[in-house]
């Protein structure tokens, strides 16, 4: 029986494909609009996704470090503070999937893109995760503001940036993670399906995403009350404005009346 070991890591909010395969000059084994798979050295691959995560199939930390530098020549920006995960793929007469690691019946390549993409997907959310998190946070003061004073005292600028990156966050996770679809080989494989399935479930990947939605949903209805908010002063600063206009036009008749 050989142990194998599947690292995945996310190092950018978007890895360019088309561009990827030009930096990185591996053997490409396949090639999707949003994925690449390579071959370094034999029987050991990594593959790349669009949406910034990158996964190691038996690739020591040497290789994995000079990939992640070559990724550098795609003027993306590579995160400081990367996010890891490592599963261990063991040769077996049986498969099951258990917190720590996969015994599998057959470890090919077909199988480890499987594993590669959840956990792959499973870091990309992680990151996400942490960002809803720092957007809930954002919002603490401003609801204090509220609740305290009646006001805001946060700038428009400081309060579009939290609308805009939550907005940002639901685009991400909808249309380029895409948690909840099965890949094409889950369709045509009942054992895919399965190993798929049997994935999501120990990295509760359904579970992380019901949890984020509603924090993006909380985020949402604070970002349509700041929105209103933002509104209003923008109203009563319009209407100052025209008060202070009409009182400068009865300045002026005043004085063309009293002094000419």
């Amino acid at each position: 029986m050989a142990d194998h070991l599947l690292k995945a890591v996310f190092l950018a909010k978007e890895l360019p494909i088309v561009k990827v395969k030009d930096v990185l000059k591996y053997k490409l084994v396949s090639e999707k609009r949003d994925r690449a798979v390579f071959e370094i050295s034999p029987k050991k691959y990594v593959f790349a996704y669009s949406f910034g995560a990158l996964a190691f199939f038996d690739v020591d930390d040497v290789m994995i470090s000079a990939t992640i530098k070559n990724l550098r020549g795609l003027k993306v920006e590579i995160l400081k503070d990367k996010i890891w995960d490592e599963y261990k793929v063991i040769d077996h007469v049986k498969n099951s999937v258990e917190f720590n690691l996969i015994r599998m019946k057959t470890a090919d390549l077909e199988h480890m893109s499987l594993v590669a993409l959840v956990l792959a997907q499973s870091v990309a959310l992680e990151f996400y995760e942490n960002q809803v998190d720092a957007m809930v946070t954002q919002f603490s003061p401003l609801n204090k503001q509220l609740s305290e004073k009646g006001k805001l005292a946060a700038r428009d600028k400081q309060i579009l940036k939290v609308v805009g990156g939550n907005n940002t966050v639901i685009e991400v996770i909808v249309s380029k993670l895409s948690l909840l679809e099965e890949p094409a080989s889950a369709w045509e494989n009942e054992e895919m399906e399965w190993l798929f399935n049997r994935l999501h479930y120990m990295f509760e990947i359904e579970e992380r995403f019901k949890h984020v939605q509603y924090k993006l949903g909380f985020i949402q209805n604070n970002s349509e009350l700041m929105l209103e908010v933002l509104r209003g002063r923008r109203d009563a600063m319009l209407e100052w404005i025209i008060i202070a206009l009409i009182a400068f036009e009865i300045l002026i008749f005043v004085y063309e009346i009293w002094f000419k």
